[in-house]
């Protein structure tokens, strides 16, 4: 069983680079549009916005200025051959930004060959089996994990969040960017599992 899920682990973490590379795509992509935004819209979090990739989570992954340290990080683990493989996924893709926020030293340590599984399981626990879009999304709504962990939902007004098992919260500053074989959408903090 413990293979098993180290499996699905792969391929949530895979997903979640691709995922994550298609919304940094989209969001180069609405710069523009972006722009023309207002101070106080700049000020809240972006409304999810559904957008197509038409390629897959690895594909989208490694074209993503926002999440190089993600796809780093999915190159590190082994994942990345498992992004291109079928979903569909929701993934919940931290940008580097999000990494950055970890303790000092936290991601350097992940990276080192004796914390690939950890690691692995870290990058899954941001992938949810399904295609969940931005009006799917709903306040309180639980998502399973592959790994088998639970995210909550949290939606006021156009804004969505998602809070870990530690009970920190992450805002979803991009999203809903279909890649072939899921969705994607860039949180602003890395997701922690529960301590049990």
């Amino acid at each position: 069983m413990k293979k098993k899920l180290g499996l699905s682990g792969v391929v949530a973490c895979v997903l979640l680079s691709g995922l994550f590379v298609a919304a940094n795509a989209q969001t180069q992509n609405s710069a523009g549009q972006l722009a023309t935004s207002t101070t106080s819209e700049a000020n809240s979090v972006l409304k999810p916005s559904h957008s197509v990739t038409n390629k897959d989570l690895a594909i989208s992954a490694a074209r993503s200025a926002r999440h190089t340290t993600l796809f780093r990080a999915m190159r590190v683990s082994g994942l990345t051959e498992q992004a291109s493989s079928k979903g569909p996924y929701t993934v919940f893709a931290p940008t580097n930004e999000a990494f950055d926020k970890l303790p000092a030293g936290t991601l350097d340590e992940l990276m080192k060959p004796a914390a690939k599984a950890k690691l692995q399981k870290l990058l899954a626990y941001h992938v949810v089996k399904g295609k969940y879009t931005a009006d799917q999304l709903q306040d309180g709504q639980k998502l399973k994990t592959v790994t088998g962990g639970t995210l909550t939902v949290g939606k006021q007004g156009e804004t969505l969040s998602i809070t870990d098992g530690a009970g920190n919260t992450a805002t979803i500053d991009q999203g809903d960017a279909e890649a072939t074989n899921g969705l994607v959408y860039s949180i602003d903090s890395v997701l922690m599992p529960g301590t049990k």
